[in-house]
């Protein structure tokens, strides 16, 4: 005869909790993985905004100090002009050589268009305008009136090194990079929500692993229990028969 195992319904109750925390557990860990994923993609896109926008800064400092210097040989240059010291010509090759350098530095400035464009009007306003100019200069006598042909061949050679517009799309980049990095930290302003939200989850994952465990470990006593009944009850017919006999 083929025996039927029949579950008492305390071990069936006992079933039914233990699957429910257990389904419990996998779908709160489930969540909590959902949730550490999220909280570090938004990690991620304030990382990648803070990264642009100091890539930003140093663009806006690399691009104003070379304003900033090709409006000082300007200046010197205009000095010399008027006096013929010596002085601002080594002014001049000073600032030459940093805007020179700062076109260099690194790759991002190599790869900056407007700090090249700043590079190459030098080097073209340099050599056109302010080299023959100077060796003009050099001719005349320290102290005394330019004379008007001289001040003509200044006027000739080209002077506008485009510094306004620089300076225009510098501000406007440093600008937009600044608003884009502050609306990243506007919408990621609640980042501290999922650390209240972890505590939780961790404590409810404890409460609900020991619950599990605790139902698992009563379902087996219950398990076991009932196998020591059957036994008993197999133990004794096969008394009986042996008295019997």
């Amino acid at each position: 005869m083929s025996s039927v195992l029949m579950i008492p319904i305390p071990a069936i109750k006992l079933a039914r909790k233990a699957w429910m925390k257990v389904t419990g557990l996998l779908l709160l860990s489930l969540l909590s993985a959902c949730a550490l994923a999220f909280y570090g993609y938004q990690l991620h896109r304030l990382d990648g905004a803070l990264n642009s926008y100091k890539a930003a800064a140093a663009q806006y400092h690399a691009r104003t100090e070379a304003i900033h210097r090709l409006s000082d040989m300007e200046a010197a240059f205009n000095r010399y002009l008027l006096d013929a010291n010596s002085a601002n010509l080594g002014l001049m090759q000073s600032d030459k050589q940093r805007i020179e350098q700062l076109g260099q530095w690194d790759a991002d400035a190599q790869h900056d268009q407007i700090l090249q464009n700043l590079v190459v009007a030098e080097q073209k306003w340099y050599g056109q305008a302010v080299q023959p100019v100077i060796e003009e200069r050099r001719k005349l006598a320290a102290g005394q009136g330019l004379p008007e042909d001289f001040l003509a061949k200044y006027r000739a050679a080209p002077q506008d090194l485009q510094l306004i517009n620089a300076e225009m799309a510098t501000e406007n980049a440093h600008h937009q990079a600044q608003q884009a990095l502050e609306q990243t930290q506007a919408q990621l302003r609640w980042l501290w929500l999922p650390y209240p939200l972890a505590g939780l989850l961790i404590v409810a994952i404890f409460a609900l692993s020991v619950g599990a465990m605790k139902s698992v470990s009563h379902l087996k006593q219950a398990a076991e229990s009932e196998g020591d009944e059957e036994d008993d009850d197999a133990q004794e017919p096969a008394d009986g028969h042996k008295e019997t006999k």
